[in-house]
C-alpha cells in the first residue's frame, strides 16, 4: 500500500510522506565550501527549511561515499547554561546517539573516544579513527548559552588546525541567527564577547531564502499529481504572493486547501477564493509558528522596530548617537533573521501579508475582544466594509474612550494606528 504523502507543517519533513520542493537550488556553493575544507554558519528563520535540507544533505554525501557525514542537533545542551562540563557531557551523549541511529558500524566512534570530558577531544580521535574525512552538520548551535556556548566556539576554533586528519574536515553551524551578530557575556572575564571573535575561523555566511514561484508550483504540483486535484494559476499566484514564499507559511496552506477540516472538496479545483479563506483560518487559529512570531513582538528590540514600522516614521535615528545607530542596526538585523520583516523597496516591511494581518490584531487582540462592538454594522449589503461608516463611529468612539487606545504599556506611539 502507497504512503499518503502531505503538506507538512512539524518538524523536519522526510519525502516518503510528504511533498518536498528539491532542496539543491537553495544550497548555492556548499558543496564547494567543504571540497575546500570551510567551517561555514548556515542560517535563516524558525522553519525555512534549514534542517531538512542540512539532513538531506548529510545523507547524500554519505551516499555519494567521497566524505562521512553526521548531522547533529545540540539544543539539548542549551538547559546547562554555563555549566561547560554538563554541556560536553551532553553533547557526547547526542554525537554517541546520532552516530549509531545514521551511520553503519564501522564508521561509528570506538568506546575510547567516550573516554574524554571534552567534545572537541572525541571529535579529534574520532576523526582519526575514520577511514574518510569527517562533514559536521552541528544544528541549533546558537540556542546555546553564556559559558556554554563560548566553550563550543572556542572548542571548535582550538581543532580547526588539526582538520582534516584529526578534526572534521568541514563544518557547518547552523542556527536562527548568523553568530557574528551574537554577543555572549563572559562571566570570568566580566565582558561581553563578539561571536564572531569566539569563531573566527567563519569563512562564511549563508542563508536560505523563501520559495521562489516557481518553487511554490513545484510543490503543489505534487498534490495534484497525486489526487488529480488543480490549482488556478490565480490561486498559486496569490499563494505566493500572501505568504511570499514562506515555507512554513506555503505548507500550511497547502495543508488547510487540501487536508484541513474545511478543506476543498476533493478534486474540485482550488481557486483565489479559497486562498483567501485558508489564510483567514490561519491567522484566526493562530497555529504555533505564528503564535510564536507574535510572541516575539513583546521583546523591546523588535517592539522597537516594529512599532516605527507601523507609525512609518524613524526621525529620531537621524539626532542619534553613533552607539544608538549601531544598537539600532544590531535590532534591525535581529528581526530580519527572525523573519518578520525584509528589506522592501522602500525599507523594512512585514514580511508578507500573512504576518502584516497577524501583527495588527496580535496587538489588539484585549481591545477587539472586549470593545463590544457588532461588526455587522459596518458591512454593506454586498458584503464589503463600510469604511466611512466605520472611521465615522471611530471618530466618536475615540472621543468618549481615547485613554483606552493612548494609555498602553507597549506600542504606545503606535497606538492611534492600531
Amino acid at each position: 500500500m502507497a504512503t499518503r504523502k502531505f503538506f507538512n507543517t512539524s518538524g523536519p519533513c522526510q519525502p516518503d510522506i510528504h511533498y518536498m520542493v528539491n532542496f539543491e537550488p537553495r544550497f548555492d556553493n556548499v558543496r564547494k565550501l567543504i571540497d575546500d575544507r570551510k567551517y561555514f554558519i548556515m542560517h535563516a528563520p524558525r522553519q525555512t527549511g534549514k534542517t531538512t535540507m542540512m539532513m538531506q544533505y548529510a545523507e547524500q554525501l554519505n551516499k555519494e561515499g567521497d566524505y562521512i557525514a553526521l548531522y547533529v542537533n545540540v539544543e539539548a545542551a542549551q538547559a546547562h547554561f554555563d555549566d561547560v562540563a554538563a554541556v560536553n557531557q551532553c553533547l557526547l551523549e547526542e554525537f554517541k546517539t546520532k552516530t549509531m541511529f545514521y551511520l553503519p558500524k564501522q564508521y561509528q566512534p570506538s568506546e575510547a573516544c567516550y573516554q574524554v570530558s571534552e567534545f572537541s577531544r572525541f571529535l579529534t580521535l574520532w576523526c582519526m579513527e575514520l577511514p574518510k574525512s569527517l562533514i559536521l552538520f552541528m544544528d541549533e548551535v546558537d540556542a546555546l548559552i553564556g559559558h556554554g556556548l563560548i566553550s563550543v566556539l572556542r572548542q571548535l576554533r582550538g581543532g580547526y588546525s588539526q582538520r582534516p586528519k584529526g578534526f572534521p574536515h568541514a563544518l557547518c553551524l547552523i542556527g536562527l541567527r548568523d553568530l557574528r551578530d551574537y554577543r555572549l557575556y563572559d562571566g570570568e572575564g566580566k565582558k561581553y564577547v563578539v561571536g564572531g571573535s569566539a569563531f573566527n575561523i567563519k569563512d562564511e555566511s549563508l542563508t536560505l531564502s523563501n520559495f521562489t514561484l516557481e518553487q511554490v508550483k513545484e510543490l503543489y504540483a505534487q498534490h495534484t499529481a497525486v489526487t488529480g486535484q488543480d490549482f488556478t494559476e490565480e490561486a498559486l499566484q496569490l499563494i505566493y504572493t500572501q505568504t511570499w514564499g514562506q515555507p512554513w507559511l506555503v505548507n500550511a496552506l497547502g495543508r488547510e486547501l487540501c487536508f484541513g477540516k474545511e478543506k476543498v472538496p476533493d478534486l474540485r479545483t482550488i481557486v483565489p477564493e479559497d486562498v483567501y479563506n485558508a489564510c483567514e483560518i490561519l491567522i484566526l487559529r493562530r497555529d504555533v509558528h505564528l503564535d510564536q512570531l507574535a510572541d516575539k513582538l513583546s521583546e523591546p528590540r523588535v517592539s522597537k522596530i516594529i512599532e516605527k514600522i507601523l507609525v512609518g516614521e524613524q526621525s529620531e535615528l537621524f539626532e542619534s548617537t553613533e552607539e544608538d545607530r549601531s544598537a539600532w542596526n544590531e535590532d534591525e538585523r535581529y528581526v530580519l533573521d527572525l523573519g518578520l520583516v525584509k528589506r522592501g523597496r522602500t525599507g523594512l516591511e512585514i514580511a508578507n501579508p500573512i504576518y502584516r494581518e497577524v501583527v495588527p490584531r496580535e496587538l489588539t487582540w484585549g481591545l477587539q475582544e472586549y470593545l463590544g462592538q457588532d461588526r455587522m454594522w459596518y458591512v454593506k449589503s454586498d458584503g464589503k466594509l463600510d469604511v466611512a461608516l466605520m472611521l465615522e463611529r471611530y471618530i466618536e468612539f475615540y472621543k468618549e474612550h481615547s485613554e483606552m487606545i493612548t494609555k498602553r504599556k507597549t506600542y504606545t506611539e503606535a497606538a492611534h494606528h492600531l
